[in-house]
């Protein structure tokens, strides 16, 4: 019986069964004649065994084409490193921006993940008289690219020359074709002072809404803007920018500001509906008249408009403050700096939802002179005045310190010195030294509650927006148990706002604090009021 073996081996078992043949004298012929025909078996199989043929190699992966819905990041760089070259980056990139979302483009707000929204790269030439455009896909190819040809001396015929161009080179669907139309003027003197001032007021050195100054570099700014919009009544941007600086601008009269704001941004919106700063100011105008859904619907509805937008960040981190929503006050609060790093209430409610939100984190090294304020006044509520007087004495002179701050910490050592300390708060808040807001944390600091809620009350009966974000930090728990709590916060309408948009964040280790259970306090209030009638 024979022995099979592997065809690809036969060759080398012959040649091992030939050699034994021969050593046992064995014919080599007939031994290996049988293997012989086994080996051409094999061949011949072999030879009729169709291979396999090798894997195809897996096809590319289909690359993401660009069009409108796709998220745009965008870049102007300029070939300087004077303070000049930042400025007109500064002013054609919020141009820029400005005609894509007109144009209907999702332009990518400051959050979204930069791997995966689609570049458009604007690089303008040394002497500004060109601008190379290039759209680049997130996997980093060029998809296209575009010389177009400038004005460098004349603001408005650049940016003009940009919104003829920009609605081909992005395949832009919006019916015009071209974007000139939503610069807004075409009359050059008018546009620079509109750049200029708008910048001022709207940049990324803007100091924001939520915490108006008496600044005559300010009121020079809306002066501007009054005279602009005297002489192009039609200008509904300037318009809008001109609302925005009245609510930035702060001193005794700020409710004669307040209703400028307001009248300012409704004649925008009746020139232009889609103005997103003017919906801002409308919003900001309701948070100051404390009627919380209002507000927190046209900052919302501004910031559809446009996802990059400060004044509407800025209005919902102090509103969401306020309303004891920490977490979501830093989630806003922190997309605010990021775009203006000076924004005075941005830093002020960030100060308060980092407290509320992780109350033993670190101080950071370097703070705004409001968010040190909170930062100082909190540190003296929970027995760290050395702290306090380190962050306070850097967030102002010393004749201020010794003015309000002095007694302040000594009072937090000696309970009997409170009365004192009070009266100094007091006399600093009558001659403008400080705000409502640090005067009314400044009672907090000292756990008065009579005085917080006196203070809070003579704001509302003067329809001033009173700052409650003071009661909602972790330690003023005796705040929220008294029993003018109730009072105060009925008196401000925040019950209704809680109602669509969730109860304070407290709510979560105090279920017991008014405003937790909304259901069963809105049935006892029916109830009562049926009793009384």
């Amino acid at each position: 019986m024979l022995t099979a073996w592997p065809c690809d081996d036969s060759r080398s078992s012959l040649r091992a069964h030939i050699k034994l043949g021969n050593y046992c004298n064995v014919s080599t012929e007939t031994s290996y004649r049988p293997y012989a025909y086994l080996l051409a078996s094999c061949v011949a199989l072999h030879a009729c065994t169709k291979e396999e043929p090798p894997p195809a190699p897996a096809p590319p992966p289909a690359r993401e084409e660009f069009h409108a819905v796709k998220p745009l990041r965008t870049l102007v760089s300029i070939p300087s490193e004077t303070d000049k070259g930042a400025e007109q980056v500064a002013w054609l990139q919020r141009e820029l921006n400005y005609l894509l979302r007109r144009g209907q483009m999702h332009v990518a707000s400051g959050s979204a993940a930069t791997g995966s929204a689609f570049l458009l790269s604007i690089e303008l030439s040394a002497d500004r008289s060109q601008a190379s455009l290039k759209l680049i896909a997130p996997d980093q190819v060029l998809e296209r690219q575009q010389q177009v040809a400038l004005s460098p001396k004349v603001q408005l015929a650049t940016v003009t020359a940009l919104a003829h161009a920009l609605p081909s080179f992005l395949d832009a669907s919006h019916a015009s074709g071209d974007w000139s139309a939503f610069i807004g003027t075409k009359d050059e003197r008018a546009y620079e002072l509109y750049v200029r001032t708008a910048n001022e007021l709207l940049g990324p050195s803007a100091s924001g809404i939520t915490r108006p100054v008496a600044s005559r570099p300010r009121a020079r700014a809306v002066e501007r803007l009054e005279a602009l919009t005297r002489a192009h009544r039609e200008f509904a941007r300037a318009w809008g920018a001109l609302a925005i600086g009245y609510l930035s601008l702060g001193g005794d009269d700020l409710t004669s500001l307040t209703d400028l704001a307001e009248s300012s941004a409704e004649h925008a919106l009746q020139l232009d509906e889609n103005l997103p700063e003017a919906h801002t100011a409308l919003a900001m105008v309701d948070l100051r008249n404390s009627d919380w859904i209002a507000a927190h619907e046209k900052f919302r509805w501004a910031l559809s408009l446009d996802s990059n937008l400060a004044g509407a960040l800025e209005g919902l981190a102090c509103l969401h403050a306020d309303a004891g929503h920490y977490g979501e006050s830093l989630t806003y609060a922190m997309r605010v700096l990021t775009l203006q790093p000076r924004n005075a209430g941005a830093s002020e409610c960030l100060a308060y939802a980092q407290l509320g939100t992780a109350p033993e984190q670190a101080i950071p090294d370097a703070l705004p002179a409001y968010a040190a304020r909170v930062r100082a006044l909190a540190a003296v509520l929970q027995g760290e005045r050395r702290t306090a007087s380190r962050l306070l004495r850097g967030a102002m002179s010393g004749a201020e310190f010794d003015m309000w701050a002095a007694p302040m910490l000594r009072a937090a050592g000696n309970r009997q010195l409170v009365p004192d300390a009070l009266k100094a708060i007091t006399r600093a808040a009558n001659e403008g030294f400080i705000d409502a807001s640090t005067e009314i944390l400044c009672g907090v600091a000292l756990k008065q509650s009579e005085f917080v809620f006196n203070r809070i009350s003579r704001l509302q009966r003067e329809n001033v927006h009173a700052p409650l974000r003071m009661l909602w930090l972790p330690r003023a728990d005796f705040l929220r148990q008294h029993s003018r709590f109730q009072e105060t916060i009925g008196a401000a309408g925040l019950t209704a706002f809680w109602h669509s948009n969730g109860p304070p964040d407290v709510c979560e280790t105090e279920p017991v604090v008014y405003g937790c259970n909304l259901k069963a306090e809105r049935a006892i209030g029916s109830s009562v009021s049926a009793a009384s009638q």
